[in-house]
């Protein structure tokens, strides 16, 4: 599963790597089952902490829609605004 995914590995440590396939894995469960609001923001913070590039998350984001339909943005825009 995680082959699928478009990281550049040199940037991450394999820690970080492992919790940016897991945040994406999450965003992924979203489609199919409800997930707590504070466990979806504590872990799109750590991702973007991770990250500290708005244009790899617009690059991520877009990998990630282009895989499965399914927008980082506009979930996390969902779980921010109830």
């Amino acid at each position: 599963m995680e082959q699928d995914y478009k990281i550049d590995y040199e940037m991450f440590t394999t820690i970080e790597i492992t919790k940016i396939i897991d945040f994406f894995m999450l965003i992924e469960q979203t489609k199919y089952k409800k997930i707590s609001k504070e466990k979806m923001i504590s872990r799109y913070r750590e991702y973007q902490k991770i990250l500290n590039n708005k244009t790899l998350e617009k690059q991520y984001d877009k990998m990630l829609f282009d895989r499965i339909k399914i927008s980082i943005y506009q979930t996390m825009k969902n779980y921010l605004e109830k």
